[in-house]
């Protein structure tokens, strides 16, 4: 699926992930449990993965697709 987004879009959507991380990485860090700890750290990570795609798409020159 490939979506369309303006650069006031894609700042958007960066930003946002940004708070959903840093958010998310508090929770890993003070979740007791040890099997939620390891479903949020897989969650963070997609997160992560996904900001790096559109960090991608906001400075295509940075990154040249492979």
């Amino acid at each position: 699926m490939v979506l369309e987004l303006s650069q006031q879009q894609m700042h958007l959507l960066h930003a946002s992930l940004a708070e959903g991380i840093d958010a998310l990485r508090d929770e890993v860090v003070h979740t007791d449990a040890r099997d939620l700890r390891d479903h949020l750290r897989d969650k963070l990570e997609r997160l992560q993965a996904l900001q790096r795609k559109v960090e991608a798409q906001m400075h295509p020159a940075a990154h040249p697709p492979l």
